[in-house]
């Protein structure tokens, strides 16, 4: 029941939300709120483990496939600041807000480390709209800094339970020893893949291993009690370097089609479970009056996004003396307005959740542990207010910053194209001889190639207008073709077998006149 209730959900609020302009994710927690309230689904608990263990290194190994290496690098001094640095940041201020408002110090350390980091699939469902290199930072800032996160987690849930008491050294040689870790069990993990899909041609077979690369990573790093975050990044990193190269046409297609759907899937579920937990998170509050917990969230919001908003403009400020920008605004907004709509795009999500379900219900004395209940109700506010707050706004905000679109990606997409056309045409004549070709194949092909080359080279409206009618026509004339197949089938002319082979050529000529997707 609850696999069904969460797929519908997941279909019905994502087309509203497209449909009606509402940021998805906002939508499904609303969603998610009401089944919380159903009865059948008003016990449904999320479990930490399952987004730990299960969801986060799905949503985080898709996310490092497709994310683009080039603005990695370029920005690797802003995403550490933001991955690290702002974490750290994030949890003193808001341990002490909530200490202020006489919150128990352990149990505020706790909620400002379940609060520090921000949440990649809520940045994937809200910002996707975004230019490439700004959203390119705050992905890799979003999967990096979960693991820093998660790290300063287990310490201050070892103060809060009584059961460790690290001083600044040992936090730094756990926050070390724990990045560290990672890494190298990311690497191994990502070069090992890398030498078996080399000698693997089976479409089938690499899924699989696609599939268990993942969580293969984290539960190697978990076994040595390092980050198993950090793994699955650079696992799926390792990987998107290496793919061209080792991972043949059939197998991507393969693997990125069932990428797709699964995080579409767990992201919408997510935010729908996370949306299930308000009424339970608000049912639970008894340490405190619920007046005082509902300020308490508040003051907590807004410490949330005031440090992130200063932090991001302090960062770019210095970034921009040094001439390392998150986005060069050479020719575009200003810096300070770049700076408003990364600092707005901060969300927090099931991540946060997880992490504050997992603290413990007991001490190591067998004590239970003080405001538990406060922990919860607080991150879980805090969270949806962010989300409702930022993520309806950020359209707007986006729009007043004058971002645009990213024209820069159209250029070098055509730029490609051009050179890696004239690489086939050059190498047309030696591999015509190689192969044994026919010369009118050769002629027929290297006609193709070069009006493919005129079309490129080519940057008027007319040609641009021709190339859409005549790709119309094409997908017009496919549209016949298919009927015509599977009017033959349903007549019982061929098999359902000759039907699917032939379906098959057709997606695949459809495919490359439509593109993988609506950004092609």
């Amino acid at each position: 029941m609850l696999i069904v209730a969460l797929g519908i959900t997941v279909l019905v609020g994502t087309t509203l939300g497209g449909r009606y302009r509402v940021a998805p994710p906002v939508l499904l927690i609303a969603l998610g709120v009401l089944l919380g309230l159903t009865p059948p689904l008003s016990e449904v608990t999320l479990e930490p483990d399952l987004v730990l263990l299960i969801f986060l290194p799905a949503i985080l190994y898709r996310e490092s496939l497709t994310i683009s290496l080039r603005e990695i690098r370029a920005n690797l001094p802003v995403i550490g600041l933001l991955a690290v640095v702002l974490v750290v940041l994030t949890m003193v201020t808001v341990s002490f807000a909530a200490q202020a408002f006489g919150v128990n110090p352990a149990a505020a350390w706790v909620l400002g480390a379940v609060l520090a980091p921000t949440d990649a699939a809520a940045v994937t469902g809200l910002a996707k709209r975004l230019p490439r290199k700004l959203l390119t930072t705050l992905h890799a800032e979003s999967l990096i800094n979960d693991g820093t996160a998660l790290v300063i987690f287990a310490v201050a849930v070892g103060l809060l339970s009584q059961s460790a008491e690290p001083g600044v050294l040992g936090i730094g040689e756990e926050f070390v020893g724990a990045s560290v870790g990672g890494v190298v069990a990311g690497l191994l993990v990502g070069a090992a893949v890398v030498l078996i899909r080399k000698r693997l041609d089976d479409p089938l077979r690499e899924g699989a291993l696609s599939v268990l690369t993942p969580f293969g990573a984290f539960l190697l790093a978990d076994s040595v009690h390092a980050s198993g975050v950090l793994a699955v990044v650079v696992a799926g990193l390792v990987l998107a370097y290496a793919g061209p190269r080792v991972i043949r046409a059939r197998s991507r297609v393969l693997a990125y089609a069932f990428w797709d759907l699964t995080t579409f899937l767990i992201n919408g579920g997510l935010f729908v479970l996370l949306g299930t937990q308000i009424p339970r998170a608000v049912r639970g509050i008894t340490s405190t009056s619920t007046g005082r917990a509902l300020l308490i969230v508040v003051v907590v919001t807004l410490v949330v996004i005031g440090t992130r908003l200063l932090f991001v403009y302090l960062t770019s400020q210095t970034a921009r003396l040094r001439r390392r920008r998150i986005m060069d605004p050479s020719q575009g907004p200003s810096s300070w307005r770049v700076g408003t709509v990364a600092g707005w795009s901060g969300f927090r999500g099931a991540v946060s959740l997880a992490a504050a379900l997992a603290v413990p219900t007991m001490t190591a004395g067998g004590r239970p542990v003080v405001e538990r209940d406060l922990i919860i109700f607080v991150t879980a506010l805090v969270i949806v207010l962010i989300m409702l707050l930022q993520g309806t706004t950020l359209p707007l905000v986006v729009r007043w910053a004058r971002l645009s679109g990213d024209p820069e990606r159209v250029d070098e997409a055509r730029h490609a194209r051009r050179r890696a056309t004239e690489a086939g045409l050059a190498a047309l004549p030696q591999v015509a001889a190689e192969v044994g070709a026919q010369d009118d194949s050769v002629r027929r092909l290297e006609a193709e190639y070069q009006r493919h080359l005129e079309d490129l080279n080519e940057s008027g409206g007319s040609t641009a207008e021709e190339r859409r009618l005549e790709r119309q026509l094409r997908l017009r004339v496919l549209a016949h073709k298919r009927r015509e197949v599977t009017r033959l089938r349903d007549s019982r002319e061929i098999d359902d077998l000759v039907l699917q082979e032939l379906q098959a050529a057709l997606d695949n000529e459809e495919i490359r006149l439509l593109g993988r997707g609506p950004n092609e």
